[in-house]
């Protein structure tokens, strides 16, 4: 056998092994499952088997013709440090009825719907074979991060960014944001300032503060607002409470008032 032929054979067992890597890493099937609301069937590979740990899992279900707009998509991976299968809901048509769910029961995953009859659920199911079962799913990105059912589209993993890259609220925006409306909610709001036990400060007490401080009390100063920002909930109920204070002054100051012109009224008259 001379040594070309030899090399032409090595070259096509390495092709060959390299189809066969190749091929490894990634894989798909297509299986179709019976279950209901209390039949709830394990997800296996294309031969029957359990899932396989080392790897990340994409799976999209549908249901057979029902005349419902369903539809739903996971990833599913075992999480080797915890020794737990998990499961992110990518998009759900909607998670009652009859749309097609994922859960994991026993370490198990399972498909299963909320609706009592039986439904055939089809399972599409891509493998990425990463042979590392540390491996987290932010090797799909955004299909990972956030997430719809139905028509919400949510974040649950951390703070949400705009014009930044370091958002340190829920939502962190640099620049301008346009919207009809804001609602805030908040508690303790200052209607207890009207109760009959609250202590107003006295006009002595508050110009003292005045002069001292530069701003109202409770009121955050300048420095603060230019550097930390405000709350939106917050500062309303503070200048809430200031504007029902202010309120008890003019009305303590219209009882004076109206004592001081009584008092005139009956020293004219003797």
């Amino acid at each position: 056998m001379n040594k070309i032929l030899v090399y032409q054979i090595i070259f096509l067992l390495l092709f060959l092994v390299g189809i066969s890597n190749s091929m490894a890493q990634t894989s798909t099937f297509i299986k179709s499952l019976s279950v209901n609301t209390t039949t709830r069937v394990e997800l296996t590979d294309a031969s029957g088997q359990p899932l396989k740990i080392g790897g990340l899992y994409r799976v999209k279900l549908s249901v057979n013709p029902t005349g419902t707009r369903t539809g739903a998509e996971y990833l599913v991976w075992y999480d080797s440090p915890a020794t737990t299968w998990k499961i992110r809901a990518v998009a759900l048509g909607g998670s009652t009825s009859n749309h097609p769910l994922l859960i994991v029961e026993d370490n198990v995953v399972k498909v299963y719907t909320n609706h009592a009859n039986g439904y055939s659920v089809k399972a599409f199911v891509e493998f990425y074979d990463t042979g590392n079962g540390a491996v987290v799913p932010q090797f799909f990105g955004s299909s990972f991060q956030w997430q719809r059912n139905g028509t919400h589209l949510f974040y649950l993993d951390g703070n949400v960014g705009v014009g930044t890259e370091v958002p340190t609220e829920k939502l962190s925006v640099k620049g301008k944001i346009r919207a009809q409306e804001i609602k805030v909610e908040t508690a303790n709001w200052p209607d207890y300032v009207f109760k009959k036990d609250y202590e107003l400060r006295s006009l002595d007490s508050l110009r003292l503060f005045i002069q001292e401080n530069g701003h109202l009390p409770e009121v955050p100063n300048a420095d603060s607002v230019e550097s930390e920002g405000i709350s939106l909930g917050e500062m309303n109920k503070i200048l809430l409470k200031k504007i029902e204070e202010l309120t008890l002054y003019l009305l303590e100051k219209d009882r004076e008032i109206a004592e001081i012109k009584q008092e005139l009224k009956e020293n004219i008259a003797h």
